[in-house]
């Protein structure tokens, strides 16, 4: 899913207090982006949001980008890129969030979850936010320039009102997740369709390169299937499986 923001029109980041951005995806954001808040590019960052100087802000998978006036009034294009989550990831994480009460309302983009980030960054190596999303901006400024910190601040802002916004740029929408699952689908199905030739025999036609997956983290299953409700040993047997998992791979 993409599209363009408020019809393509200037946002005012109107927060109150110097501080943009408080929930904890909000806060991730632009501290992996803007990095020191207390620096003079961040305070001219923060300016550009006030003023409405970042208009055009678009959000598709993979990608968020705006136009951003700066401070001298000429205009730059400003994006902020990173690969999306592995639709196969995120499947099993939504399938195992609907059982959690905790984690529901942020799977549906409803609320920011620092469970749910902790879960995506620490048990799956796929953090929501990424530690380092890909910054660009046409002023060609090396490091991060004020445009990019001031669009980093209306994102931020943008999430606090709309946490689904960070879930649609890292395809963990419901939409995104089944187009990619598709397309995976098919690429595995025509590394195994012979090619048919005009001649009477069949030949096998050259393979594309196989893609590497990552492997699942070790006892991904108990993730996926949630707490047993049966005790042993003082907690869910899910734990004591999970400990038993975790021996069995290093064997």
């Amino acid at each position: 899913m993409s599209g363009v923001l408020n019809d393509g029109g200037p946002i005012v980041v109107t927060t109150p207090r110097d501080r943009i951005g408080h929930g904890p995806w909000a806060r991730l954001f632009v501290t992996a982006v803007v990095g020191s808040e207390g620096s003079a590019v961040a305070e001219r960052g923060r300016a550009l949001a006030r003023g409405g100087n970042v208009h055009a802000v678009s959000v598709a998978e993979g990608r968020l980008a705006a136009c951003v006036v700066g401070s001298d009034g000429e205009e730059y294009g400003v994006a902020f890129t990173a690969e999306p989550v592995a639709a196969r990831i995120w499947r099993v994480v939504a399938q195992s969030g609907r059982h959690n009460e905790r984690l529901r309302p942020a799977i549906a983009g409803r609320e920011q979850s620092v469970h749910l980030d902790h879960l995506m960054r620490f048990d799956w190596s796929s953090p929501l936010v990424p530690s380092a999303p890909a910054c660009a901006c046409t002023c060609a400024q090396a490091g991060v320039c004020e445009h990019v910190a001031g669009f980093a601040y209306v994102v931020a802002d943008l999430i606090d009102t709309d946490p689904s916004l960070l879930l649609r740029w890292r395809g963990c929408d419901e939409a995104s997740a089944d187009a990619r699952e598709n397309e995976e689908t098919v690429a595995a199905a025509a590394l195994q369709a012979p090619v048919v030739s005009n001649e009477d025999d069949w030949q096998l036609g050259p393979l594309p390169a196989q893609r590497v997956l990552r492997p699942l983290p070790v006892g991904a299953v108990l993730t996926c299937l949630g707490e047993s409700g049966l005790a042993t040993g003082g907690g869910d047997l899910r734990d004591a499986l999970q400990k038993a998992y975790a021996s069995f791979s290093q064997t």
